[in-house]
């Protein structure tokens, strides 16, 4: 959770574009897409695999749990959490991993504008929390790597999350800041059928990935009030039933 976005004569060519295709295919993760900005650069199809979870995955459920600090960088701002956690999430369907919101435990600023030590918490929240809005995974392979990945971006808007202004013994210490844009991540394993997991996210502030069955190239990119930023995060996966992505 980007770029320029895509354009209206992408819809109204005569040949099916990337972006007709995913309205095809997956309904509404297209409109996620298109309001998060996320530039469709090609139908790239030269690659000779294309990750989807097997039949048998479907209607797995996710528990997420954090197998690494995380930290957010950008604007001039660190942000280190000792934990997170995902709530919700299903295997959907053989690309999507649907409906989970993310929770960051123990959070806090590091470096920049805000004092250190300075709590930070997501809108709403206290006691340094930071809750993610709904997000949503879809499978594809990052490149240049041709590795499995899969691209997390918000089920609608283009809002990742929203850190609200934050004080430390009655004084501000942190202004209010968005976090707009998508995510792309590594997944293991593959080939083989497993109710364990690992998510890692990939530490480019620009990353792109092809999106499974000719969705199209979209390059992930978090922004943080407005600049490019940098999440590093590792979670180990754990399934309701075993899981294969092939």
């Amino acid at each position: 959770m980007v770029s320029r976005g895509i354009s209206q004569g992408a819809y109204r060519g005569s040949k099916e574009t990337g972006v007709m295709r995913i309205i095809r295919l997956t309904g509404l993760v297209v409109l996620a897409v298109v309001a998060m900005g996320c530039a469709v650069v090609s139908s790239a199809g030269a690659f000779s695999s294309n990750p989807l979870f097997s039949a048998a995955s479907i209607g797995a459920t996710i528990t997420l749990g954090s197998g690494g600090a995380t930290l957010l960088k950008g604007a001039g701002l660190e942000i280190a959490c000792k934990e997170n956690h995902a709530v919700g999430g299903t295997v959907s369907n053989a690309l999507l991993i649907g409906g989970f919101v993310l929770h960051y435990l123990g959070c806090e600023y590091t470096k920049g504008e805000a004092e250190s030590g300075c709590p930070a918490n997501s809108t709403g929240a206290s006691g340094g929390l930071i809750l993610t809005t709904t997000l949503h995974g879809i499978l594809g392979l990052l490149l240049p790597q041709n590795t499995t990945g899969i691209l997390f971006l918000p089920v609608a808007g283009k809002i990742f999350t929203t850190f609200a202004e934050a004080e430390k013994n009655g004084k501000k210490c942190g202004v209010q800041i968005k976090v707009e844009g998508t995510s792309a991540a590594t997944i293991e394993p593959v080939e083989k059928s497993s109710v364990n997991g690992t998510i890692k996210v990939v530490t480019k502030e620009i990353q792109e990935i092809d999106l499974t069955h000719g969705l199209g190239l979209v390059k992930a990119k978090l922004l943080t009030a407005g600049e490019g930023s940098l999440l590093t995060q590792t979670d180990e996966v754990m399934f309701s039933k075993a899981v294969e992505v092939t």
